[in-house]
């Protein structure tokens, strides 16, 4: 029986779980799914019940699948971010269903902060170039105007891992990577800003002990144990936000190196050792999960998500594989179809979340190959763009790292080389990225690894696509198109009548 580490990454889709070996090897995985619901216009909710329920399922389809092959001797966590749950003195939460990350009904509370305060010097404090209202420090204002009765009764707002990892230890804490998320953490003095909760009337007390990523936060209850078929006493440490574990996962342990994120949403990342601002183009920051460095990042939120989307309307959810070979088999430009991915609202650069996305010179000869080539283009020039702006800041870079389930099509893949102009590579575990680094923190933790040269030992490319210069001019009027198109998507947004906010 060798050693292993149990790492459950909570993403936007489901939480999967992995054991991850002492040579870095995933030796299996699980996963289960739960959903996200939309109740009204700008609310992304989930039920942190179904997070505990998700990772009780996986640990013991993981566990039971193992049949006694493994030891786990640390368990570790990535979540995804910008979540917020209320909790009461036994960390119980107070909402049955809760915001995350996309959702933005602390816009109202935002927008009346920055009456008073400057916008641009509060994101050069923060590096939170999401837009605003997002954060989670503008979603429990909203709490606290919009359900008192709640608020009042709140002891702690929690993250999404932070709440998993309490209700496996019975222990509040929170890491650098997690807290940055939050709206109110300085980047350079990693410490949270009293000010900025001050003039929301928020309490300091409500926001958790930060605490390094790889601390030993707690170890697990018996309740806990019974729950997961895991051992009593097994440590749990802190962990971090999605953002950065992946990170973390694809590599990037040290300044210098980048990667590209394919999930639900796609970012283009970089570690260095100070955070990468600009007030304008507005890339995320978060704090890494290692010490010492920085994640800095810009994103579309038309990723994974739409490619979903659009093999449901079509009635292809089980057959996405294939409809990406269909839309392989179309030339670059799709025959003049032209989509504008973000359905999901858009990024600050996007022009912000009122923006939504478009198909632009539909005709009837049209295929779902079409629609699907026209969907992986204009993914392809969002990040084309993200990447200009962000790969400035590591010009060494040799290669893209990508990682997330939208690595594994190699259409994708050959796009973006072609588009960003640099080689990508998909490692072997590119499925895997944010638990692999949940995995390493639990090790680095535990004191199993000294430092995360067993990680860099394991890596392997699966697939490497080189960019194809002579293509660039069959890429110059589609390009054009999707400018125009996406011009369009802004000044519709810009024009159209937004429904009244819900305050309840």
């Amino acid at each position: 029986m060798s050693d292993v580490a149990l790492a459950f990454d909570l993403g936007t889709g489901g939480c999967k779980a992995a054991l991850v070996d002492l040579t870095a090897q995933v030796v299996g995985t699980a996963f289960a799914p739960y959903p996200t619901t939309y109740p009204a216009p700008g609310r992304h909710e989930q039920r942190p019940a179904h997070w505990w329920t998700a990772v009780v399922e996986s640990s013991r389809e993981l566990l039971a699948a193992d049949a006694g092959r493994h030891r786990v001797v640390a368990v570790g966590l990535s979540g995804h971010s910008l979540a917020m749950v209320p909790v009461d003195d036994a960390g119980t939460s107070l909402l049955d269903s809760v915001p995350i990350w996309s959702d933005t009904r602390g816009e109202d509370a935002a927008a009346a902060y920055f009456t008073d305060a400057d916008e641009t010097d509060w994101y050069a404090r923060t590096g939170n170039g999401f837009p605003r209202g997002m954060y989670t420090v503008f979603k429990a204002a909203w709490l606290r105007a919009a359900h008192p009765d709640v608020a009042a009764r709140t002891t702690a707002i929690l993250g999404s891992k932070d709440w998993i990892n309490a209700r496996l230890t019975g222990v509040q804490r929170t890491d650098p990577s997690y807290a940055s998320g939050s709206g109110a953490y300085d980047l350079r003095t990693r410490r949270m800003l009293p000010d900025v909760l001050s003039a929301l009337g928020l309490p300091a007390r409500w926001w958790p002990t930060v605490v390094p990523a790889a601390e030993v936060v707690g170890r697990l209850t018996a309740d806990a144990a019974t729950a997961t078929g895991l051992p009593a006493g097994t440590p749990v440490v802190a962990g971090g936000v999605d953002n950065s574990c992946m990170a973390l996962g694809a590599g990037l342990d040290h300044a210098g190196g980048a990667y590209l994120s394919l999930g639900s949403s796609n970012w283009v990342t970089v570690a260095a050792a100070d955070p990468v601002l600009d007030p304008v183009g507005r890339p995320f920051v978060f704090d890494h999960v290692l010490p010492g460095l920085y994640i800095s990042g810009l994103s579309t939120f038309g990723g994974g998500s739409s490619l979903s989307w659009l093999a449901g309307v079509l009635g292809r959810d089980g057959d996405l594989d294939a409809l990406l070979d269909s839309a392989a088999a179309v030339p670059i430009g799709a025959d003049g179809l032209t989509c504008v991915p973000t359905l999901a609202g858009g990024t600050v650069a996007e022009g912000g979340p009122g923006v939504r996305g478009a198909y632009l010179g539909l005709d009837l000869g049209h295929t779902h190959g079409h629609l699907a080539r026209a969907l992986i283009e204009g993914i392809g020039f969002s990040l084309a763009d993200a990447a200009r702006s962000m790969l400035a800041a590591v010009p060494a870079a040799p290669e893209l790292t990508a990682i997330g389930g939208g690595a594994r099509g190699e259409l994708m893949l050959q796009v973006l080389a072609d588009l960003i102009g640099r080689p990508i590579s998909r490692p072997d575990a590119a499925q895997h990225g944010a638990a692999l680094g949940a995995a390493t923190l639990a090790l680095l933790g535990t004191g199993a690894w000294a430092d995360t040269a067993p990680l860099g030992a394991a890596r392997r490319a699966a697939l490497r696509v080189e960019p194809r210069p002579d293509l660039a001019a069959a890429y110059a009027l589609p390009r054009a198109r999707f400018d125009a198109a996406r011009a369009a998507t802004r000044a519709h947004a810009a024009a159209t009548t937004d429904p009244p906010r819900t305050t309840t």
